[in-house]
């Protein structure tokens, strides 16, 4: 921002470093804009440069000498033009202001170069004292050079008058006056202070619209006013009170963020209360619609739960029948256990009386599979049998129902006697295979009584034992052992025929009993899928009956906290 004063100044300070060994002393406080002016004064003037220190942490008297020797180098080496500004804040030790001094004074600091600085010195001074026609001795070299570096460098001095270390300085180092031009930078105008102000509120838009020339009067008639209170006080208490140039751009600064943060302020404000408004709207539009649904779930409810109680009723009446139900089926399956039981037993009973007679019956087949062919026709072919062998032949004639030969008894001449050998061979045993064929498929379960009475005496002889049989024939002996077993089959069916009967009776009776049990079972069954069907109904209605309560419930607390919102936002 420029204004007429600023304008002055920039000039002041451009007139003086023009000027060969020009140097200025620029005394004004904190904010007056004196280092941004000799900045832009520097660039306006053709080939000058600006040098100035940086102050950091560790910063001494090494760093100090190293940037003063770089800088007269570039005015009396290089031959530039440099502009050294130089604040009092910069100030680290006093002995810098003692070098700054030296400088304005001489244009040279004591035992600043060393020997490479001076050698370059030499190199570029040389021609120049040549050309001067004088010697070019060391001494009238270094001399040429101070001369350049008095004429090329500018000291800005920018320093604040304020407080004792200002006099101090001065009578300490009295070439910062002597040497120097000097330019006070007074508090602004009130120019100034306008444009300030204005170009500060017009950096962003701020939207004050046609407010912003009255709101940029009030900032510049509060800092004037302090400005002037200040002086009052001074002169009533005998205590300073600075009213800078910062003051006024921080007054600025501090007017733009209390506005961002009144506006934030504002427009949170703001998006509340639209917010509230549309909560407002929104509830009053739910509870509306809580209202409707209240009241349709409240007839719902009411239906429910009388059919809820409904299928109480008829859940308790249908245990009570599946219970009586239950009552007889257990009695039934009781009495079908009893029965399975007794039915069982009678079964075994008969197994184990078969159990006796099937081993011999099976050892005789066994014996039957054995004899051959050869075994019958070699008993045919017996002229006069042993004892043992007739007595065989008999038992199986008797079997076969084969009529004996009456034939002439040799011990009794004149009489008869029944020849089963001689039937035996023409009859049984002519039929070679074919007579282990009829043994092995005679019928065991239907032989005559005639026929186990005449056959008893022969099984009661001793004699008819297959062992004792075997000797005389082998043949004969499968035909014992058959006998025997027949024998012995029918003996067992004798007792196991009345068993058999019996336990058809039971199994009978077993099964009648059985059907009425499946009869009662699926009745119980029909009454116990019904029940849980009913159960099953129940849970659901009592579940939708619940919910339509919770519902309800949950309605109607809505229902009253959005009557209470309504009633807190609207108070």
């Amino acid at each position: 921002v420029m204004f007429m004063d600023a304008i002055q100044h920039v000039s002041r300070i451009a007139r003086v470093i023009r000027q060969p060994g020009g140097n200025a002393l620029l005394l004004g406080v904190g904010g007056s804009g004196r280092q941004s002016l000799t900045k832009l004064a520097t660039f306006m003037m053709a080939d000058f440069e600006l040098y100035s220190i940086t102050i950091a942490k560790g910063y001494g008297p090494a760093e100090w000498r190293d940037n003063l020797r770089e800088c007269l180098m570039k005015a009396g080496v290089e031959d530039k033009n440099v502009v050294f500004l130089f604040n009092d804040t910069q100030v680290v030790f006093e002995s810098m202001l003692e070098d700054v001094n030296n400088i304005l004074n001489t244009g040279d600091v004591p035992n600043l170069y060393n020997a490479e600085d001076v050698e370059a010195i030499m190199t570029a001074c040389k021609p120049e004292c040549v050309a001067k026609r004088l010697q070019p001795t060391k001494l009238n070299i270094l001399s040429v050079f101070v001369a350049k570096v008095k004429a090329n460098i500018h000291m800005v001095l920018c320093m604040s008058p304020l407080g004792n270390a200002f006099r101090d300085r001065l009578r300490k180092f009295p070439s910062i006056v002597n040497c120097c031009t000097i330019d006070w930078f007074h508090e602004w105008p009130e120019e100034a202070l306008q444009s300030v102000a204005m170009s500060s509120m017009t950096e962003q838009d701020l939207q004050l619209g046609d407010h912003l020339e009255s709101t940029v009067s009030m900032i510049r008639f509060i800092h004037q006013s302090v400005s002037a209170t200040s002086v009052d006080f001074k002169d009533n208490m005998g205590r300073h009170v600075y009213v800078t140039p910062t003051s006024y751009l921080e007054l600025l600064s501090c007017y733009k963020s209390i506005l961002a943060g009144k506006r934030k302020e504002v427009g949170t404000l703001k998006s509340r209360l639209e917010t509230g408004l549309e909560k407002l709207l929104s509830t009053a539009e739910q509870v509306a619609g809580l209202q409707e649904s209240l009241t349709a779930l409240q007839p719902v409810l009411v239906k429910t739960q009388g059919e809820v109680e409904e299928m109480i009723v008829q859940i308790d009446k249908d245990k009570a029948a599946a219970s009586e139900t239950q009552v007889v089926v257990e009695a039934e399956e009781t009495s079908a256990q009893a029965k399975k039981a007794e039915t069982e037993a009678i079964a075994q009973d008969a197994q184990r009386d078969l159990d006796e007679a099937l081993p011999a019956l099976d050892a005789a087949v066994q014996c039957l599979k054995e004899l051959k062919k050869a075994d019958i026709d070699e008993v045919k072919n017996f002229s006069k049998p042993t004892e043992r062998v007739a007595l065989t032949m008999e038992a199986v004639c008797i079997m076969f129902e084969t009529k004996p030969v009456m034939d002439k008894d040799p011990d009794n001449p004149g009489k008869k006697f029944k020849n089963f050998f001689l039937a035996a061979k023409k009859e049984l045993l002519s039929k070679g295979q074919g007579l282990v064929d009829m043994m092995k498929d005679y019928d065991r379960d239907n032989i005559p009584e005639s026929t186990i009475h005449k056959i008893k005496p022969l099984i009661e002889n001793p004699d008819f034992d297959p062992e004792l049989v075997r000797k005389a024939s082998t043949a004969c002996r499968a035909m014992c052992m058959w006998c025997r077993a027949m024998y012995t089959y029918h003996q067992v069916v004798l007792v196991v025929e009345p068993k058999k009967k019996l336990l058809a009776e039971a199994q009978a009776s077993l099964k009648i009993t059985m059907e009425t049990l499946a009869v009662a079972q699926g009745k119980l069954k029909a009454v116990m899928d019904k029940i849980a069907l009913l159960e099953s109904n129940f849970n659901e209605a009592d579940a939708k009956k619940n919910k339509l309560l919770n519902d309800t419930e949950e309605c109607a607390a809505r229902l009253e906290r959005a009557q209470k919102l309504i009633g807190g936002l609207g108070g």
